[in-house]
């Protein structure tokens, strides 16, 4: 298995996992070992940034993305249950896995989630308090007690602050548990929210309009660098934030589109997309 370069599929049984070695994978050199764990049914991971330019050559690491499947109702786990749910017991076992076949650098493991994975995330953190380097989440949700953990590492907190799903509070919370707690390696980011319209012009030619919220350009960390597009759920443009409309003239009917806009601030973290929009082209 260690011959393997690139991205491909591992599997314990029926549990998946993506598996990314760089292509200049040397043996003799220890690597990096990056876990990411999905969101909920958001299992696409062939795309992630570690496995392009400049980074394969610059910093290459090995990525390690197990697949939940839908129905696994614990997911990821969390840390406000102490016990270790199925899928990152699966995912420990492939871990050892990656360990026997490649040559990693145990003292640089790191682990970040979105969603689901965020609760993951501070869970497998909890549950093994020296096993990682670093790690983040995006909007994820912890129990406070882990405070005293999270402030010993390295660690980001990325939200939206009109996150529809997981409420942005929680975040808040923690990030202000570790700095009581003297932390003093956190960093969070909150993405304050978009609004977003989209409208037909004539000739079937789609206007996207969109306002930046006031006070977006506070710090570095929230700033909008520019603004990206989506079109069922694939981009299909970059706006600078000089800009707030965007004519889309290459969607061709008759379909329903679905279109939904993030924020990218300049340490390239991009927000949670904002509520999506259908429009249909007859």
């Amino acid at each position: 298995m260690s011959a393997v370069r690139g991205y491909q599929n591992w599997y314990i049984d029926n549990f998946r996992c993506g598996l990314f070695v760089p292509p200049s994978y040397d043996n003799s050199k220890k690597y990096p070992l990056i876990i990411y764990l999905h969101g909920y049914t958001d299992t696409t991971t062939w795309n992630l940034q570690w496995y392009n330019e400049p980074i394969v050559s610059d910093d290459p690491c090995i990525v390690l993305t197990p697949k939940c499947p839908k129905e696994e109702i614990y997911g990821w786990g969390d840390s406000f249950d102490p016990r270790t749910s199925p899928m990152m017991s699966k995912t420990y076992q492939m871990m050892d896995m990656v360990k026997k076949s490649f040559n990693l650098d145990q003292d640089r493991y790191y682990v970040f989630g979105t969603s689901m994975g965020g609760y993951g995330t501070y869970g497998v953190i909890q549950k093994n308090p020296d096993m990682f380097a670093a790690g983040y989440a995006e909007c994820g949700a912890a129990n406070i007690a882990i405070a005293p953990i999270i402030a010993s590492l390295p660690f980001w907190i990325f939200h939206g602050s009109d996150d529809p799903v997981v409420p942005v509070q929680p975040d808040r919370d923690l990030y202000k548990a570790v700095l009581d707690y003297g932390g003093t390696q956190i960093r969070y980011t909150e993405y304050p929210g978009v609004a977003f319209t989209v409208d037909l012009l004539p000739d079937n030619k789609v206007h996207l309009q969109w306002n930046l919220p006031s006070g977006s350009d506070i710090a570095p960390d929230n700033k909008v660098w520019y603004c990206r597009i989506y079109r069922n759920n694939v981009a299909i443009t970059e706006v600078y934030n000089d800009k707030n409309s965007y004519i889309d003239i290459t969607a061709n009917g008759p379909a329903d589109f679905e279109y939904k806009i993030t924020a990218v601030n300049y340490y390239f973290k991009e927000s949670v997309p904002s509520q999506s929009i259908t429009i249909t082209l007859e």
